[in-house]
Parts: structure tokens; sequence; C-alpha cells
């Protein structure tokens, strides 16, 4: 016996608006917690990291500082492009349709932080974060087209 869980329209925006309050509240409670004042260029970080590691052993604190933030900007908004994806898709509305809202809507929610951010005394604004949670909206996008396809049984 298959049983299926539906989570309607309702329930899946509910959830969206949820993800979006968290991410900001998340964003309000780090504001001016970062570790580095500067303005830095696109990719700056992977370029650090490439430095780093082909001039010398990268210690773990090190490690953690460059590559913890992508991770975490990334993960911040899969489930935001989870729902987001599921909420927009429609059998009527081509699949591309629904991955290019996403990655647009995850964008702009991304750029009004770094926006607001801009403004704030302890100012603290990296291209980079839009590059990554932009990203992070695109794997959750993904992940929620792959939702259609993936199929779990235990026996």
């Amino acid at each position: 016996m298959v049983r299926a869980v539906a989570i309607r329209r309702p329930i899946t925006v509910l959830l969206l608006i949820a993800v979006t309050v968290s991410i900001v509240a998340m964003t309000v409670w780090t504001g001016g917690k970062s570790y580095s004042k500067v303005d830095p260029r696109p990719f700056d970080d992977l370029q650090l990291i490439a430095d780093r590691f082909g001039s010398r052993p990268m210690s773990t604190q090190l490690l953690a500082v460059l590559i913890v933030p992508i991770i975490g900007n990334i993960l911040l908004f899969v489930p935001w492009g989870f729902l987001m994806f599921i909420a927009l898709y429609t059998v009527d509305r081509p699949t591309m349709q629904t991955y290019l809202l996403t990655f647009l809507l995850g964008l702009s929610f991304t750029l009004a932080i770094e926006a607001w951010q801009y403004f704030l005394p302890s100012r603290v604004v990296d291209v980079n974060d839009v590059i990554w949670n932009s990203a992070g909206a695109i794997i959750g996008a993904v992940l929620g087209h792959m939702r259609l396809r993936v199929r779990f049984e235990f026996e």
C-alpha cells in the first residue's frame, strides 16, 4: 500500500512565509557581527580559498572562517527555493519558467536584504552573499522539482 501525504498550496505558502520571516530574523540577529568590514568583489571568497590552498596548508580555523559563510549562505536559501518552487509550480506553467521565477524571486529577496543591510549603521554588505543565497535558491528549486520524481519505499 502506497500512502501519499498531500500538502495543500496554502500550507506551502505559509511555510514559505515562515522561512522568509526566519531569514529576515536571522539577518537582523547577525547584523554587524561579521569578521570582515571590507567590500569584497564577487567570488573573492573562492579566490582566497584557492590562494590559501596553493600557498600553504590551511588551518582548520581559517578554513571554517572562509567556507562556513559560503555553506551557511547556500543552506539558508535552500528551504526558501524549495518552497518557492513548489508554490509556483503548476502543470500549466513550463518547468523552466518556474525555475526562472524561483531564481529571480530569490535574487530579488537577497538583493533586498543586502540593500537593507547597506543602510544599517553596522553595515555588512557582501556581494558574495547574493551569489551564494541565489545558488541556495536554485538548489532548493532543483530539490523541489526532484520531489516529483523521487519516491521512497521502506520494506
